[in-house]
């Protein structure tokens, strides 16, 4: 005689196949890296179906997102020290290269405050309003605003934007 899936089971793969995509878009953007996002969203996915039943209806998306933050946080603190490229340098780096000549997002991402990224990210990318964000993040709407207002100012300084802002990262309220 096999065993029966829980009740709940069915409502949890509904949600983790709407939600695997974005989230690893969420993590790539925040790491960097599709091995380790791949990585972090499963062990999201993994956190989450354990506590599934706990979690009160409607609050598992965000519940989720702050899981998946956490970890992505966790993860960079742990290679702090790592610099990405793509190529494999002739001598060690010790400094990232000059980011406004290179005009590449990803890079002036990755050059970003890991917290500033978590912002953009859930900010833009995942097109969240700043009380969802304060929500993820457990901080002030207020926080939100101003922290995520100086994080595009370095990545507009970094990418060399002088004047004006770019279509996709005009401030929301």
């Amino acid at each position: 005689m096999g065993s029966r899936a829980p009740t709940w089971e069915a409502t949890y793969c509904e949600f983790f196949v709407s939600r695997e995509r974005p989230f690893m878009r969420t993590a790539y953007a925040i790491l960097g890296s599709w091995a380790q996002a791949e990585d972090e969203t499963q062990q999201t996915f993994s956190t989450l179906y354990v506590y599934w039943p706990r979690i009160r209806d409607g609050g598992h998306d965000a519940y989720a997102r702050r899981v998946l933050v956490n970890r992505c946080l966790s993860n960079l603190r742990k290679r702090r020290h790592e610099t990405l490229t793509d190529e494999v340098p002739d001598q060690p780096v010790t400094e990232v290269t000059d980011l406004a000549d290179s005009l590449d997002l990803r890079r002036a991402m990755q050059a970003l405050k890991p917290r500033d990224r978590v912002l953009i990210t859930l900010r833009y990318l995942d097109d969240l309003p700043v009380a969802a964000v304060a929500e993820i993040l457990r901080v002030p709407e207020g926080t939100v605003k101003s922290q995520t207002s100086r994080a595009v100012a370095r990545l507009r300084r970094d990418l060399g934007h002088e004047l004006g802002q770019p279509a996709d990262l005009k401030e929301k309220s």
